[in-house]
């Protein structure tokens, strides 16, 4: 059973076998398991072992048929999963295609579950050999392992993004492209933050530059320009405001996924996020100031009016360039108010 890849028999010809017998599937060769040796050469037969693994209790009751038994010799204690998520050439798509499709019968016989994305730290193994097929599968699983996975008690792109490797920056993409596909309402992964307030954009300016950085950006965003990057810098990083202008003037006029233009999506964050964002507060128009956010329906003075960071010297000042606005807000008021009413008669 150790040599599976190099006499390469028939999945049927291994399912027979380990139907009959017993003693191949625990038999270790020196310190492997048969199914531990099958994850990184002869992957192919890894979901028939860990089957017939399960009825044998290979490596214990909850082992998983041994896809979960740890290699104790090994300093990381790896398992046959994270060996197979983990092995194969760097960066070799045609073979990452292939793992991909035992991946998948493994999902489906219930042999991978959601919850080993995170405990399992399968999102940092299939990063650590640029599996991208089996590292976006395993993402559409559980899209929140990208921000939840820890190495060295740091998230995934923090870790990666502080590494000066040349490889590293393959994988930085790889994380920056699912947490714009995942994680496109908070703005991706760019504005996590470690455990000392560090955003993952600052980490990665830190060690590599800005430009370099703004440079990467660009390239995955402006192609489709359908990605409100503006809003999430306005809001979270104003600081960093005239660079992202610079590379994405397209982005300014987008709505987000609420529907909010740049200007409400700053209103809508907090008064004192308004506060940072001067711009913003002097460039509003009339008809700015008298629309309703799309969400809350909060006119902008309304909005700076509420939270414990109230802003109402902005809400004056709002209010005194279009002082009209007041009078709307009170009918709409009054007409729900009204209509509320109306609502409780008819079930009386």
């Amino acid at each position: 059973m150790h040599e599976l890849y190099d006499h390469k028999p028939s999945i049927e010809a291994v399912e027979k076998v380990v139907k009959e017998f017993t003693y191949p599937l625990k038999h270790k060769d020196g310190r492997f398991l048969p199914i531990q040796s099958a994850a990184s050469v002869g992957f192919e037969y890894l979901p028939v072992l860990a089957k017939a693994g399960i009825k044998h209790e290979v490596g214990g009751e909850d082992a998983r048929g041994g896809l979960l038994t740890a290699d104790p010799s090994d300093a990381d204690e790896q398992n046959a999963l994270q060996d197979f998520v983990n092995s194969g050439a760097y960066d070799d798509d045609e073979e990452d295609v292939k793992m991909l499709d035992v991946l998948k019968e493994l999902r489906e016989a219930d042999l991978l579950k959601k919850e080993d994305i995170l405990k399992q730290n399968l999102l940092l193994y299939s990063c650590l050999s640029l599996s991208k097929a089996r590292f976006e599968y395993l993402v559409s699983i559980d899209p929140d392992a990208l921000i939840e996975t820890k190495v060295r008690n740091t998230s995934l792109i923090h870790f990666f993004s502080s590494c000066k490797s040349e490889e590293t920056e393959e994988i930085v993409k790889l994380l920056l492209k699912s947490g714009f596909k995942y994680h496109a309402n908070i703005g991706g992964l760019l504005f996590i933050k470690d455990n000392h307030g560090t955003t993952a954009f600052d980490c990665m300016c830190n060690e590599k530059g800005v430009e370099k950085v703004m440079s990467m950006l660009h390239d995955m965003l402006s192609t489709k320009r359908g990605f409100p990057i503006l809003h999430h810098v306005f809001v979270k990083a104003p600081q960093h405001i005239l660079t992202f202008l610079q590379k994405f003037p397209w982005a300014y006029d987008l709505k987000d996924h609420n529907a909010r233009t740049l200007h409400q999506a700053v209103l809508a964050a907090a008064p004192d996020v308004m506060k940072k964002n001067h711009m913003i507060l002097a460039s509003l128009s009339d008809n700015q100031i008298q629309t309703k956010d799309p969400v809350t329906t909060l006119y902008p003075f309304a909005a700076m009016a509420v939270g414990e960071h109230a802003d109402l010297e902005t809400t004056f000042h709002l209010l005194r360039r279009q002082p009209s606005v007041m009078d709307r807000y009170l009918t709409s008021d009054i007409d729900d108010s009204s209509n509320r009413s109306r609502k409780k008669r008819r079930i009386g």
